[in-house]
């Protein structure tokens, strides 16, 4: 399995571990046309378990779904990374 993020989102890996956080990809497309970037993110147990859903409007949308399953994964990251940082404290939904 390729461990770079833009050969598995290529290869149409919809599951991502990062920091012990599992990351669902599930970008949709639009009957109108474009992709909208959407993410789920599974909490660990030593986290308080739950889960984290993220999208973005569907006005944003993306031409590709490799765009915005990119896009999908840079946002969970980023939730995750600042989850850890202690910046975030969303309640999980469960």
């Amino acid at each position: 399995m390729p461990e770079n993020i833009d050969e598995r989102i290529a290869i149409g890996d919809t599951k991502i571990d990062y920091k012990d956080y599992v990351i669902w990809i599930r970008s949709y497309e639009l009957q109108s046309g474009g992709w909208v970037p959407k993410a789920l993110i599974v909490i660990p147990e030593a986290e308080g378990n739950g889960q984290q859903e993220l999208s973005t409007p569907a006005e944003s949308t993306l031409a590709l779904r490799e765009e915005a399953d990119k896009q999908a994964f840079a946002m969970a990251k980023q939730w995750v990374d600042e989850r850890l940082a202690g910046l975030r404290h969303d309640r999980s939904t469960g």
